[in-house]
């Protein structure tokens, strides 16, 4: 918005027109700094009487209205119904009784972000607000940089470095680490090229993953990814990783026979003739020993997670979309539907190609897998209930795994998983962006970025409300809902126009779970 009166803005927000939020504890309304005000033309948003709950762990509170300035939030408290609504150039008043304000919403494990403009701006309309795409390339920080000018519609990105796996690696394009100069070079250069943390794979060995965790702390960058194989979850966490993505892992290393197991995937030999093998057996192995979880050692593990300031991002979502058998996509009239809607050509055609080379699966086979969910399922609600940090992630880019839509499904399966609906919002918004490296972002406080979701229906009742999205602001501009529906139209008319891939396609599903 163009002509601010910010003198005249500043001065009404300093009368106290919005009461203090908690009420009884003084007068003075929870205003940020002057300085996040925003510049003379940045404009203002009054988000006026909704029910907010913003994500600080504080109940929700109804009556209460939003102060926006440029891309912060400067104030939140209850509205004096006693005031007329203020003349003031620039400043834009949303009425938002009878609706919901939640913080905006958080993907910890994105691919193909790289893929514009329909993968970015699906995420925000779909009220993610914030990713952290979990493989880095020139590519994914040219995105970036495009959304942060305001060029592109998309969220805030934390971009990982290139994966990071052991010399025996079957990911096409890893960087590979068999020495501690080669985890120093890595590290030198994820920092050179503006990565802003290590992404770390199934197929380092100890000796790696330590000099890994070395060299990230040289240079001062978290590192964060898949446990390693070979490695209980329990090492990797006391090592520093600032989260462990999937559930790769957690039931060998819960499982009261979890030494045992471990010696015999460090026995198991490679094929050479077949660079995948090893990997899939390692995941057989894991669905073959939930049935010994132990739930002391879960606790045990929980615990871990808290000392040492470690997430948990489980990915319920893509590991839901393979717990049956993908080639059901290829049937599937509403995902085929979204799928031609929403994306390229290209991408639509890899998906289904992964579908159809998919191994068959035998009737016991699809009992095991469903049986494996729901373990999985047990053990995060094991984990929550004990306190462990979680964080919602996707793995979005997945083969039928939709950007945006995806983290919705992520929240449902965490209720499902046993998380009150709070407790999962907490998951998608503060834990989230605190995971991503953020402490100013994931609530709905005095000072904290403005990204937020109005919905029309409240989502602590019941968890897919989160889908009724009336407007998101991303970066404190408002998009209701026609500019929705007009990103939706740019959606699908991009998605007409085949684009070529970027240098991460590759990449697509290099988190797969490891099981056809």
């Amino acid at each position: 918005m163009n002509g601010f009166d910010r003198r005249s803005f500043l001065a009404w927000l300093s009368s106290g027109v919005v009461a203090a939020a908690t009420l009884g504890r003084g007068g003075s309304v929870a205003v940020a700094a002057t300085e996040n005000a925003g510049p003379d033309n940045a404009g203002a948003l009054l988000l006026r009487d909704a029910t907010v709950f913003d994500g600080t762990g504080a109940p929700a509170r109804p009556g209460t209205s939003i102060v926006i300035s440029g891309d912060r939030v400067v104030a939140i408290g209850r509205w004096n119904r006693g005031e007329s609504l203020p003349d003031i150039p620039g400043l834009r008043v949303v009425d938002c009784s009878g609706r919901y304000v939640i913080p905006g919403l958080w993907d910890l494990h994105t691919h193909s972000s790289d893929v514009t403009p329909t993968v970015p701006a699906l995420q925000l309309v779909h009220g993610v607000t914030g990713v952290r795409e979990m493989r880095g390339s020139e590519a994914t920080h040219a995105v970036r940089r495009r959304i942060e000018r305001g060029e592109l519609a998309g969220p805030r990105m934390v971009v990982a470095s290139n994966t990071l796996d052991g010399p025996d690696s079957p990911v096409p394009g890893a960087t590979l680490i068999d020495t501690d100069d080669d985890a120093r070079d890595a590290a030198d250069r994820a920092s050179g090229e503006g990565a802003d943390l290590l992404k770390v794979y199934s197929f380092l060995h100890s000796d790696e993953h330590a000099a890994i965790a070395t060299h990230a702390a040289r240079v001062g960058l978290p590192f964060a990814g898949h446990s390693p194989s070979l490695l209980p979850v329990q090492e990797v966490v006391r090592r520093g990783q600032r989260s462990v993505e999937h559930n790769y892992g957690m039931h060998l290393s819960t499982s009261r026979r979890a030494e045992e197991h471990f010696e015999h995937l460090a026995a198991l030999p490679d094929d050479p003739a077949d660079p995948q093998w090893w990997g899939r057996r390692a995941a057989l192995l894991e669905r073959e020993v939930f049935q010994t979880y132990d739930r002391g050692r879960a606790a045990d593990l929980a615990g871990l997670f808290v000392e040492h300031g470690a997430w948990h991002v489980p990915t319920f979502a893509v590991e839901s979309a393979y717990a049956r058998h993908p080639s059901r996509f290829l049937d599937d009239e509403e995902t085929q539907e979204l799928a031609a809607r929403w994306l390229p050509a290209t991408i639509r055609q890899e998906w289904e190609a992964m579908a159809r080379a998919w191994p068959e699966w035998t009737p016991e086979r699809a009992e095991l897998e469903l049986a494996y969910l729901d373990a999985r399922l047990e053990l995060v609600g094991d984990l929550a209930a004990d306190g462990a940090p979680l964080g919602t992630g996707t793995d979005s880019g997945a083969a039928y795994v939709f950007p945006g839509l995806a983290t919705h499904d992520e929240l449902e399966l965490l209720v499902r998983a046993g998380l009150s609906p709070a407790r999962a919002l907490l998951a998608a918004t503060r834990d989230a962006a605190r995971c991503a490296g953020l402490t100013d972002a994931g609530t709905l406080t005095a000072g904290a970025k403005a990204d937020l979701l109005v919905l029309d229906a409240d989502p602590l009742a019941d968890i897919t409300h989160t889908r009724r999205i009336h407007a998101v602001v991303a970066r404190g501009r408002h998009h209701g809902p026609a500019e929705r529906q007009r990103l939706f139209d740019d959606i699908e008319r991009a998605a007409q126009e085949d684009v070529p891939l970027g240098s991460t396609r590759s990449t697509l599903r290099c988190c797969t779970p490891m099981t056809g």
